[in-house]
């Protein structure tokens, strides 16, 4: 069952699974997610089967647009279709806003099992109803490709992620680690 979460089950993914399932190069900190959780800015699920999580996933939602914020499947779960069943899920929390999702870039990287992963992660979206766009963004340091559902232009892709990236950070941080 997909449930929204309270602030303690949120605390609990972050600590749990998001700093297992991220590097810490993408991860922000919890006091941030907290915050735009609080501000209204952003929502995070989880699937569960009991107590046990399956999946989360966040949506930080601003003018229409809506952006993963973090998705992950329990490692000890994949390959079950679970992550097909939480992108179905995740369109119905959405609403009839533009999905945007990053995936780090495949050409950003030297290390074949890196690369191998992301092409993995990639073509799940793809196959889910993706599309990749020819935008793409460093954030922090690190390169992604951007992909949205539905299909969306360069620019409408990215004056989505500038809409939520500038409500999420700020415009001095958006301006000073953001680049599309």
């Amino acid at each position: 069952m997909l449930t929204l979460l309270k602030k303690h089950q949120i605390e609990y993914i972050y600590k749990t699974y998001m700093v297992v399932d991220f590097p810490p190069d993408e991860l922000k900190p919890l006091a941030h997610l907290l915050r735009m959780v609080e501000e209204g800015l952003c929502t995070y699920y989880a699937l569960f089967d009991g107590s046990e999580v399956l999946s989360y996933f966040g949506l930080c939602v601003k003018d229409g647009f809506a952006l993963v914020d973090y998705l992950a499947v329990n490692p000890e779960k994949r390959g079950q279709g679970i992550g097909s069943e939480t992108l179905k899920l995740l369109k119905e929390a959405a609403g009839d806003n533009t999905i945007l999702i990053e995936c780090e870039d495949i050409a950003a990287t030297e290390d074949e099992a890196e690369k191998i992963i992301r092409t993995r992660r990639i073509n799940f979206y793809l196959r889910s109803g993706f599309t990749k766009t020819t935008a793409q963004a460093k954030l922090f340091g690190v390169d992604y490709v951007l992909l949205t559902y539905p299909e969306k232009s360069e620019a409408e892709t990215k004056l989505g992620y500038e809409t939520v990236y500038r409500a999420m950070l700020g415009d001095e941080t958006y301006n000073k680690y953001m680049k599309l």
